[in-house]
């Protein structure tokens, strides 16, 4: 019923006003007849009665011809209304889907005449507009791919400067949700100066910006589309925080080494000269200047030996040989072996007992070298009649070994940087050593698969720690 009210109620046809105009003609013929009669009944019957009677069946018969004719006709006009119309309805509907996106929907191809052809056609353009649709969606999520997984930020403009492309990566690196309006004024005002002037000037421009603690290069160039006519901006962002710190860092190395082998070495050629020109002639004096030139000497070579180590820590990526090490023992004989160096600064070196045995896992030899330099380190530090506790504890899958010593502090903001390399918690302090062997600490734990850090009160206790894996 409702396909057929479909088809009756096509508004252009033909058939519709040929209907129409029968059912008004037929409902004119019955009114006219009935007025008629109505007014010229009786004297028609009294003056013309057998014409009458033919008159009204003239008319009767007509109505009947016609009555007879409606019934008859209606279905046919039904069913012609419905061939007439059922292509355009189905057309219309292909057409509808098309409109809402969905291509898969195709007419029928069996209509004669032009409304097979338009069926043709359209199904055609359903099936291009669908391959096209297609492979622009694959397209556009091949680049969408590309644009996330871009280790970049990338912000996109048009002409009136609104944002029209931007990646994940640059979410990310502002922490931004929904626009950029939610950035600091003043890094959305270097975005925007950096795509106008890109846009004023028809070339590449770049600028920094500083965004919590990080340093961001902003590269901006112009979209052009194909008449060479400026459309937009895309801007790149990236992350150049590392970079200014390797290269700080490299520069401060190269002073540092360049500052820790001037010193000797000027100490040195200081007391060669006079000897070399003879004028140190008291034999006791000379076998003094020999032996601070022995000791320049000497610090000279732990300097060296102590970068070649470092750098060679650096870039082996060979792993240690890693063996189930008992902790305790390795404690004990740190202990005696630095005995004699405690007594001569009047220094305790205690190792605190534990009640079972303590394995890790790691390098015997490297865990020795590593508490040598923080027991040594202790030793340079603390003051006279003080303590250095030596500790070792397991904490579920982790054996963590402490160096504590009293007597000296590290400021909180130096914490963290105590094991760069030549950093000097106290800078005074021109014999303490080079500032590399807890850089060798931090090098060697970390191979170990293991953290090493430092705390301290502040006022008069600091402890050095670092954790490996436990075994057993």
């Amino acid at each position: 019923m409702k396909d057929r009210q479909q088809y009756l109620n096509v508004k252009s046809s033909y058939v519709k006003i040929i209907f129409i105009a029968m059912v008004v003609f037929i409902l004119i013929s019955m009114g006219l007849t009935i007025a008629l009669y109505r007014f010229y009944g009786n004297y028609i019957d009294g003056k013309f009665y057998f014409t009458n009677r033919i008159i009204f069946g003239v008319n009767t018969g007509i109505l009947g011809a016609l009555l007879i004719a409606l019934v008859v006709l209606l279905p046919i006009v039904s069913l012609a209304s419905k061939k007439m119309a059922s292509p355009l309805v189905e057309m219309k509907r292909v057409a509808i889907a098309m409109s809402e996106g969905d291509f898969s929907i195709r007419a029928k191809g069996n209509y004669s005449g032009e409304m097979g052809q338009l069926a043709v056609t359209l199904n055609q353009l359903a099936a291009e507009l669908s391959d096209t649709i297609s492979s622009l969606t694959i397209e556009g999520n091949l680049l969408k791919q590309i644009l996330n997984s871009m280790g970049d930020g990338l912000l996109g403009f048009d002409l009136n400067q609104q944002g029209n492309l931007r990646n994940r990566t640059f979410e990310k690196m502002f922490n931004i949700e929904n626009s950029i309006e939610e950035l600091q004024n003043e890094v959305r005002d270097v975005i925007y100066k950096v795509s106008l002037s890109a846009i004023e000037n028809n070339k590449t421009e770049i600028a920094t910006c500083l965004f919590q603690e990080k340093t961001i290069l902003i590269t901006g160039s112009p979209i052009c589309s194909e008449d060479n006519s400026i459309v937009g901006t895309v801007l790149l962002f990236h992350d150049v925080t590392e970079a200014i710190r390797l290269e700080q860092t490299r520069r401060d190395y190269v002073a540092n080494v360049s500052h820790e082998l001037r010193s000797p070495l000027t100490s040195v050629k200081g007391l060669i000269i006079p000897l070399k020109e003879g004028m140190v002639k008291d034999e006791e004096k000379k076998n003094h200047f020999y032996e601070i030139i022995y000791n320049e000497v000497e610090r000279l070579n732990l300097l060296v030996n102590d970068l070649f180590e470092l750098s060679r820590l650096q870039t082996r990526n060979n792993p240690f040989e890693m063996q189930t090490v008992d902790v305790l023992n390795i404690l004990y004989d740190q202990q005696d072996k630095f005995e004699m160096l405690s007594k001569e600064k009047s220094i305790r070196t205690l190792v605190k007992n534990s009640e079972s045995p303590i394995y890790a896992k790691g390098n015997i030899d490297r865990i020795d070298q590593v508490l040598t330099i923080l027991i040594d380190n202790a030793l340079k530090f603390a003051e006279k009649n003080s303590t250095i506790t030596i500790c070792a504890k397991k904490e579920l899958s982790k054996v963590i070994i402490s160096v504590h010593n009293t007597g000296s502090f590290i400021k909180k903001e130096e914490l963290a940087l105590v094991f760069d390399r030549f950093y000097k918690v106290d800078k005074a302090h021109k014999d303490e050593g080079a500032g590399l062997g807890l850089s060798i600490a931090k090098e060697v734990i970390t191979r170990m698969n293991g953290n090493i850090y430092a705390r301290s009160d502040g006022v008069n206790e600091t402890t050095f720690i670092f954790e490996l894996e436990s075994e057993g």
